[in-house]
């Protein structure tokens, strides 16, 4: 049996026309009866009903078994074809967020110089997206940040990085701009920026927020990290933020605060997902670089 048959037997189910078939393939309408032919032999049945004097086509009963299993089948074969071509690449996958990989990829690409050439990445702008991709085997390894040091999944390889304090961020013409430390206290009535539902600082700033019965009916919300520094940068609000997300933007101030929420920062692996050996050598590779240069953070 011939696979292409089935793609285009799938092709005239769906059309329910042997024109618009072959038009679909850029060949003859002759071409697409020999394939259902040469299915109907395989098969021992009929698969079609036509009616030429509307032109309609009906599948048989064995039609829409072949065309539900047809789907299937052509699936299977996608997938294996993109399997083997997986096992045999030597591209390496990593779950990127430029604001926080930007910052620590650095240090590891000294380690990591053997996979250079092949690292791919795969980005996102909120953690809490990526570790769903991770978590769902889309991405085998990724930086991401949190509000909880530890992920919940036990499965899940966790590799601390780093453990960052927010700061309250304003311009320099803002009231709080003065003082060297802030209390909750202090803040009560100032109006904020934080990034939108999704982004782990929108979890952590309205976690903090609500411990300290801040005020956040007033808050200004975006999901653009430039955006929020603007605002901020403008004088018209203030931010809760790591250092990493402001690190690039001069002029802004950078208040500690008493008893800071923290941000943690972790590289996670799904050790579960099928990978290729390749990509399981940098898995391993960035694990042991991981360790090695932010261990004792």
């Amino acid at each position: 049996m011939k696979l292409q048959d089935l793609v285009y037997f799938k092709q005239l189910a769906e059309t329910r026309s042997f024109t618009e078939t072959a038009e679909a393939f850029y060949i003859s309408q002759p071409s697409i009866s020999i394939a259902l032919k040469r299915l109907e032999s395989e098969f021992n049945t009929r698969l079609i009903t036509r009616d030429r004097s509307s032109k309609s086509v009906e599948l048989t009963k064995s039609g829409e078994l072949l065309y539900k299993n047809a789907i299937d089948i052509l699936k299977l074969v996608d997938q294996t074809k993109k399997d083997i071509h997986n096992s045999e690449t030597k591209d390496v996958y990593l779950g990127f967020l430029p604001t926080i990989g930007g910052h620590f990829l650095p240090e590891l690409f000294t380690e990591l110089t053997a996979y250079i050439g092949a690292l791919r990445f795969i980005e996102e702008e909120s953690s809490d997206a990526m570790l769903e991709l991770v978590k769902s085997g889309q991405v085998s390894a990724a930086i991401v940040g949190s509000d909880v040091p530890h992920v919940s999944e036990k499965w899940l390889i966790q590799i601390p990085i780093a453990e960052r304090d927010m700061h309250v961020w304003v311009s320099p013409q803002h009231p709080l701009a003065k003082y060297k430390q802030v209390k909750p206290a202090m803040l009560e009535r100032t109006s904020f920026v934080t990034l939108a539902k999704g982004y782990t600082h929108q979890r952590i700033f309205e976690k903090w927020a609500d411990d300290h019965a801040i005020d956040v009916s007033g808050i200004h919300y975006t999901n653009e990290i430039q955006t929020a520094n603007s605002m901020i940068a403008s004088g018209m609000t203030a931010g809760l933020m790591i250092d990493l997300l402001v690190s690039d933007r001069r002029g802004l101030v950078k208040i500690p605060l008493k008893n800071p929420p923290k941000f943690y920062i972790s590289l996670i692996i799904n050790d579960r997902v099928d990978i290729t050996p390749f990509q399981k050598q940098f898995n391993h590779s960035l694990i042991k670089a991981v360790q090695d240069k932010f261990g004792s953070d």
